[in-house]
This record gives structure tokens, sequence and C-alpha cells, in this order.
């Protein structure tokens, strides 16, 4: 099968993350063309044909949509899947001219989807996502899979907790301060963000100089998992987390806000609502209680291994292309 796969964003994400783990692990058995910023290029295995394009800018250029039209045609696709809400307005008027299925991959929760249904089949990363559209006839759950390449280790009890993701305000980091205000414990953030100086003032605000770091951006995240004892997201809105994957199928415990696929892995009694500084430290203290904590998540551990490894996310997504393919040529 020829794919190929849109991606506008140049950030360093769980999004930018699963695009590139998509285009390697389906370039094993299928011709894959990925159209992105050249900042990628040095990711993707060579089996991939690395298509350069620079969609930072406007969604709304007229001069960019048709040069990113002429890069599609260009390869020849049998299917194409663009991801998140940019790259599908960039594509969303040019989805009516093509001979091929379009698909499009909603990563994260949106207050406007219209521009989805456009495209002959959406994919969502999670049951809480698909709820959220209008049409659930052509929509598939796909989550995203997870390449683990750190060894698993044992459960240690550390009262070491660690968070991951952009310092931005949609990550919450600013709240699970707060909610650590009277936690005892040592919390490492990894990630870098505009963010970063409110949040190191907020840490000084609070007394937490002690017991928080923030490590900026790191390129072993599975590595530090394994080093912690739990995983905390304290996001305000999801499309995964991307995270919650490789934590679990590490097995390491994960808490935190009822956001995205979360509510879906992890029992309710770990999960809060989110931008609730008092519901989240409830919760992390809830955990900090339990003599064996990783008990309460084997089940969680358990629907990790059935449902969030890269094997299980390619066979899923390859599914979604046939169909897309079999209901054009109807």
């Amino acid at each position: 099968m020829r794919i190929s796969l849109v991606m506008a964003s140049a950030e360093d994400g769980g999004l930018e993350k699963h695009v590139i783990e998509l285009a390697n692990g389906l370039s094993q058995t299928h011709k894959v063309s990925l159209i992105a910023h050249s900042r990628f290029s040095s990711l993707v295995n060579p089996a991939v044909n690395f298509v350069e394009m620079d969609l930072s800018g406007s969604r709304h250029n007229p001069w960019t949509k048709y040069q990113l039209k002429k890069k599609i045609l260009a390869t020849q696709p049998e299917v194409l899947h663009v991801h998140a809400a940019k790259t599908a307005q960039f594509v969303q008027s040019m989805v009516a001219g093509f001979q091929f299925p379009c698909i499009v991959t909603v990563h994260g929760q949106k207050k406007k989807n219209q521009v989805n249904q456009a495209f002959d089949q959406i994919i969502v990363v999670s049951e809480h996502l698909k709820l959220q559209l209008p049409d659930p006839s052509k929509v598939s759950v796909v989550y995203n899979g997870v390449e683990i390449k750190e060894s698993v280790t044992p459960f240690q009890k550390n009262r070491k907790f660690i968070a991951i993701g952009r310092l931005n305000e949609v990550k919450g980091f600013d709240v699970l301060l707060k909610a650590w205000h009277k936690i005892p414990h040592h919390l490492t953030i990894a990630g870098e963000g505009e963010q970063r100086s409110q949040l190191e003032q907020l840490m000084q605000e609070y007394d937490l100089l002690d017991r928080v770091k923030l490590v900026g951006h790191s390129t072993e995240i599975q590595k530090l998992i394994c080093e912690h004892e739990a995983l905390i997201v304290s996001s305000l809105r999801e499309g995964g987390p991307y995270t919650l994957g490789e934590a679990l199928l590490l097995q390491r415990p994960v808490i935190g806000t009822r956001v995205g696929m979360m509510q879906e892995f992890l029992a309710n009694e770990y999960l809060c609502e989110p931008n609730d500084a008092a519901a989240l430290q409830h919760v992390i203290e809830h955990y900090c209680a339990q003599e064996q904590p990783a008990d309460a998540f084997q089940p969680a551990f358990y629907l990790a291994q059935q449902h969030l490894t890269i094997q299980h996310m390619l066979s899923n997504t390859v599914t979604v292309y046939q169909e897309a393919i079999n209901n054009l040529q109807r």
C-alpha cells in the first residue's frame, strides 16, 4: 500500500513522536511518504520517502496549499493520512478532488470539529474524543501505540514522581505545583516551554525548591520514567497522553486528571477533574497512602499490553486504511 502522511506541526511533543513512529513502523511493510518540516528528516527510517515542507505559516495561505497539493499528488498515494487540526485545515478543501481516500487523526480536544467532517475517515486517539464528534459512523479509535526501548525494571516505592510535557498552560503544571505544596516527596518535571519562569516563581512561592526539579527537555524520557515511582498527568485537556502508554508499558503507575484516554485505562480513584489543585492533591495523597501502590495498577499494565503497543497501533491503523479504500471502491 502507498501511504502518504502529512504533519504541519514542528514542535517536540507526543503528536510529532507518534507520527514519526507511525511512518517508521508502516514503512516496514508499506511504501510510505511523510510530508513534514525538515527538522524531522533525521528521525525517519531510510525506507520512508521524506518530503520536506514548512507548514508553520498560515493555514489559509493559498500558495502554501497549492504547493502542498502538488507534493501530495507527487507521492501518488493510495491513501492520505493527515494529522491534527492545522494539517486538516490545509487539506480540507482538497479532499473532494482527490481520487484516493483521505483520513484525519484528531489528536486532541477542540471546540470546533467541523473541519474533520470533510474527510472520508476520522481516527481519534481515545473513546473520550469519539464522543465529541458529530458522526460516529466514520470514526475509529486507534490508541497511540508506544515503542518501548528501555528494559522494564522492577517497581520501586522510592517516593519519586515525574510529570512530562511542554511547559505550557494546557499541561497544568502550575496546578500540579499548587497541589504539591503539602506533598513531602520529590517531583521531577521534564519539558521546556514558555511557562518555565512562571513555574520557577511558583516553586519559590510554594517553598518547593528542595523537592521539585525542572530538568528541561529530555531525549531519555523512558529512562526517566523507570527511575521514578509513578507518572503524574496534570493536563487540562489531552488527546492521549502519549506518556500514559510509556509509563504503563514500563509498569509504572499513572495518576492525575480525567483527560484523554486516562479514564479508559485507570481506576477512577486515581483520577480527578482538571484544573482542581485540591482534588489533584487528594489523588496524590490517596496513592501515597497505599502500602503496595503498584498492585492496584496491574489491570492497567495488562490493558496497555493489549492496546498501547506500537504493533497494535500499526495493525489497527492499516485496518482503517483498508476500510477507507474499500468504501471508496464501492
